[in-house]
């Protein structure tokens, strides 16, 4: 989908929405960075590196939640030292040949090492490494554990994200929920929301009160919420 698509907007609550700026703070990403491979490059006739799920919403960029999933991994190979060039040709070759329009949010074992993009296949009852730039095979073992883990699929599609397993386990994205926002799972409350409450009551017990839910609930988006504002602040210094 291009920017000039239009859109039932009545379906996107199964799409996901994100702006620029949320995305960059979940990505922990320069939204400049995340800009160019939605939008392309300006002054350069390289197309974007996603094909957007929406359109612009009054001139502005949003992505959807596949959108969201593809910059992830975009960002991933990125700091792992592979060129937009690299990162883009290999995306139209996979989206041809597989009949998608987001390939880095399939259920596909992607690896890299730093200068291509690799893909764990099952041939002749074997697991072999494929090397997305040459379609060569690879010798030798993995070379980096998957990023999968953390993603759900159904239908080979990503429908749900853990973006930070191991500190706050409970906080999910989901489209089906508040479109996309990071949300508790199980109670599907958005976690800025929740941080938002308790900056207004100073503690939790008002909060979770108020919510009917756990105080340890409250404490986990707060939590999650003060890791994205603590990545932006750092990033904004060294920026």
């Amino acid at each position: 989908m291009n920017a000039h698509v239009s859109l039932d907007w009545r379906k996107a609550g199964d799409i996901g929405l994100y702006t620029v700026p949320m995305a960059a703070r979940i990505l922990h990403e320069d939204g400049s960075h995340i800009r160019s491979w939605i939008n392309g490059v300006s002054h350069s006739e390289a197309p974007p590196i996603i094909h957007r799920q929406l359109p612009l919403v009054g001139g502005k960029t949003v992505l959807g939640f596949l959108d969201l999933i593809e910059a992830r991994f975009i960002k991933h190979f990125k700091d792992l030292g592979l060129s937009s060039q690299t990162i883009r040709k290999i995306a139209e070759r996979l989206r041809s040949r597989h009949r998608t329009d987001h390939p880095f949010a399939t259920n596909k074992a992607f690896r890299t090492d730093g200068k291509t993009i690799l893909m764990e296949i099952a041939q002749d009852d074997e697991k072999k490494i494929l090397n997305l730039l040459n379609d060569n095979f690879e010798m030798g073992p993995i070379v980096e554990q998957s990023l999968f883990d953390t993603i759900l699929y159904a239908d080979d599609l990503a429908y749900r994200w853990h973006p930070s397993p191991t500190e706050h386990p409970r906080v999910v994205l989901d489209p089906n929920y508040a479109f996309g926002r990071p949300v508790l799972e199980g109670i599907w409350i958005p976690t800025d929301a929740l941080a938002a409450a308790f900056n207004a009551e100073g503690d939790t017990g008002p909060v979770a009160e108020d919510f009917e839910i756990d105080e340890s609930d409250v404490l986990e988006a707060v939590a999650y919420e003060g890791s994205l504002k603590t990545s932006s602040q750092v990033e904004n210094k060294a920026g």
